[in-house]
């Protein structure tokens, strides 16, 4: 079956299925650090693994012995493998009082405040447990590929601890009385407030049952889209999947059927992307030599200046309205490449139109596949993702990789088109900011979630 009808039977699959499967909320019962053990909240919250990058590790298991990073991401210590290491963290945090069981199911609001580039931004997350459905059931939407590695890593967490200690970040649009439940909540004082990477973080409680009712019968006919978190989202399924095959595993209403995420609406005024980056290393030295020329054939190239070399510089210099741009440092020439002609017709037209619309749909399949013969089942292997812009420079100058490719920001209206289409992005395709942190709220898997209260007619 090519891949034209492989789209088709999963677009009448998924809409054949979501006539019965609607998101199911439930509220949560986690671990909440204990303000009279950690009265600074700001101490032991952390970005999520991966995006701790190992300049920052370091400073973050510093900050606290119980910081949120020795779980999220652990170390082997005292014979200890790093995740057998994180689950006796774990219980002992619990055994001390560190961390306190949330006996009462409830939802919760995160709520962040930050400034790029000057401006003031607040991003409000419903926090809620959402049952785990496969992609084909198009009730959680993906929008980009992942990675095989990560998945493993979070798996083998996931047995030892049976904990998330962050969550999945999903968009959705926000009914009015999921945003009214919201907006009574955050009247009050939040339950605890911290601040990590010049962002503050509030955290509020709803756990009044009218309002537990009023949101699950408001998201019953939502779509949920991935923003952030589809390897999480992956490795849930597959640990899911392991526990229903264990003795409990006709138990609907155990926690592992339910993953934690961070609800966003669509017109959230505090929705950032920013782009994430390319470096190149490994691509043969011959296809490097006439990339430039090969790319001449179908687009224009011009040689432009970086007297910054920072993310804002190189975004002003992609701002030309183009349907494609973007720019390849080569440790010579800072290139700006536009579409010379229409690119949508030397695409694989068994993708989606929404997908051969992207940038990166681009890059990855001309430029990266095409030009520098980097296969696309591989490409990790050649490619790695960054934003730190100087350092990008700096590793080309340095002969640590041999092209650095800049890119726009995905546009959040492309993300819901191409989940839409049921095709997905290139990996690392989004990034949006800021992440929300490991810590705040350790989800527990291994707990009896109450049953879903019955939907009024």
């Amino acid at each position: 079956m090519g891949r034209g009808l492989q789209l088709l039977s999963q677009r009448i699959c998924a809409n054949e299925l979501a006539r019965y499967l609607v998101a199911e909320l439930r509220p949560i019962k986690p671990l909440l650090y204990n303000p009279d053990r950690v009265p600074d909240m700001s101490a032991v919250i952390t970005p999520p693994y991966d995006v701790i990058y190992p300049p920052q590790q370091q400073a973050y298991r510093q900050r606290s012995p119980h910081s949120a990073i020795h779980i999220e991401l652990p170390v082997a210590m005292d014979g200890l493998d790093p995740y057998q290491h994180a689950a006796q963290l774990l219980a002992t945090w619990v055994r001390d009082a560190v961390l306190l069981p949330q006996d009462d199911a409830a939802y919760y609001v995160h709520q962040q405040e930050f400034t790029v580039r000057g401006n003031p931004y607040t991003r409000t997350a419903l926090l809620a447990g959402v049952r785990l459905e496969p992609w084909e059931a198009g009730v959680v939407l993906p929008h980009e590929r992942t990675f095989r590695g990560p998945k493993q890593d979070r798996l083998q967490l996931l047995r030892a601890t049976a904990v998330a200690p962050s969550s999945v970040f999903s968009l959705y649009e926000q009914p009015d009385a999921v945003r009214d439940v919201i907006e009574s909540v955050t009247r009050e004082e939040p339950l605890t407030t911290a601040t990590d990477d010049e962002v503050i973080h509030r955290l509020w409680r709803i756990g009044a049952p009218e309002q537990i009712q009023t949101v699950a019968e408001a998201m019953a006919d939502q779509k949920l889209y991935i923003a952030d978190g589809h390897h999480r989202y992956e490795t849930a399924l597959a640990y899911r999947d392991e526990r229903r095959a264990g003795a409990d595993g006709a138990d609907e209403d155990r926690a592992y059927n339910y993953l934690a995420m961070s609800l966003v609406a669509f017109d959230d005024a505090g929705l950032v992307v920013q782009p994430t980056h390319r470096l190149v290393r490994g691509a043969s030295p011959d296809a490097i030599a006439t990339m430039r020329a090969w790319l001449s054939t179908s687009f224009n190239v011009e040689t432009v200046e970086s007297t910054e070399r920072s993310e804002e510089e190189l975004q002003a210099l992609l701002d030309g309205g183009q349907p494609y741009a973007f720019l390849v440092y080569d440790g010579q020439d800072l290139l700006r490449i536009t579409a010379s002609k229409r690119l949508s017709d030397e695409l694989p037209q068994d993708r989606s139109e929404a997908w051969r619309a992207l940038d990166l749909a681009v890059l990855h399949e001309l430029v990266l596949g095409k030009a520098l013969n980097i296969p696309a089942e591989n490409v990790e292997s050649y490619v790695s993702y960054t934003r730190d812009v100087p350092g990008m420079f700096q590793q080309v100058d340095a002969g640590d990789a041999q092209l650095a490719c800049f890119v726009r920001p995905t546009d959040v209206r492309q993300l819901r088109a191409v989940a839409d289409a049921s095709d997905r992005m290139p990996q690392k395709s989004t990034y949006f900011y800021p992440k929300f942190p490991a810590g705040l709220v350790i989800n527990r898997l291994d707990v009896t979630l109450p049953a879903p209260l019955a939907v009024r007619t």
